[in-house]
């Protein structure tokens, strides 16, 4: 059984120490609303 590992990126907070981000995190980051769209107009259709 291979081992899964997941990375949550979100944006900072007030209340949360500010860390070093990728750039494709960012670029994903800055595209997040276009992307989940597209996905709940997927999910809607199927």
């Amino acid at each position: 059984m291979s081992k899964q590992e997941f990375k949550f990126v979100t944006n900072v907070r007030s209340n949360m120490k500010a860390k070093a981000i990728s750039a494709w995190d960012k670029a994903m980051l800055s595209k997040r609303f276009i992307i989940e769209t597209v996905n709940d107009q997927l999910k809607n259709i199927s």
